[in-house]
């Protein structure tokens, strides 16, 4: 388990390989990763960075690509199947259980799928604080770093099978730490980054759009590195 040394942040990233933004911001931060359960190919716009012997979620894969259930094939893994509303709901109670188990963390780092379902559960977590005496209960992080986040959603439409994004015009800006929303201007995957950043506290808020596409900026972006490293920083320094 890694150990927070001298006040630093100790991050929770649901993300893929983020080396070159983990290098630029220091090491002064120690992380957790925790990789999904549920099988699925690798995404398309995973495919120019990623090798045959590179996992950006989970395990080993080779050239093969039929699973024996050894390591073999492509094995990425999702926290959840968006297809399926029971899924997406587990993935936010895997979520919850784990924070109670192995929390606290200073911060979360989260990309695509884990950024969405991470917005998602925020908004929840401060919403129903809301409906209760202790409003002051703190949520779970200090701070939030958002790269190509889906969306957020309302959890009660889910439960009762419905998928619905939350506006700030039904919900104002729940999620109220610090916050930092990061994405491609050349990104065609269906995101809602704005929306996610819409829901957040506005005067604790950072938003970079980089010049790439559904991914976190790497060595072949370096200017890009450096702004969203930038950005992260702001964010971590007002969650200080």
């Amino acid at each position: 388990m890694p150990q927070r040394i001298r006040g630093v942040p100790r991050l929770f990233p649901v993300a893929p390989t983020h080396s070159a933004i983990r290098y630029d911001l220091g090491d002064s931060h120690t992380y957790e990763f925790v990789e999904g359960t549920i099988p699925v190919p690798m995404a398309p716009e995973f495919a120019s960075f990623v090798t045959t012997s590179t996992n950006t979620n989970a395990s080993k894969d080779d050239d093969d690509d039929d699973d024996d259930g050894k390591g073999n094939g492509s094995n990425f893994f999702a926290y959840a199947d968006f297809s399926d509303l029971p899924s997406c709901l587990a993935a936010l109670d895997q979520l919850d259980a784990y924070l109670a188990a192995e929390g606290p963390f200073d911060g979360l780092l989260a990309f695509s799928q884990g950024a969405t379902i991470a917005a998602t559960y925020l908004a929840h977590r401060a919403r129903c604080r809301a409906g209760k005496k202790d409003r002051k209960e703190p949520l779970p992080f200090k701070c939030a770093v958002f790269f190509s986040a889906g969306g957020v959603f309302d959890v009660d439409r889910l439960a009762a099978g419905e998928v619905k994004l939350l506006t700030p015009e039904e919900v104002g800006e729940p999620i109220d730490i610090p916050t930092a929303h990061i994405w491609g201007r050349r990104d065609d995957t269906p995101v809602h980054c704005d929306a996610v950043e819409a829901v957040c506290a506005a005067e604790t808020r950072q938003a970079f759009v980089h010049e790439g596409s559904h991914e976190i900026p790497g060595v072949r972006s370096p200017a890009d590195v450096k702004s969203s490293v930038r950005v992260m920083r702001r964010v971590i320094s007002m969650a200080a």
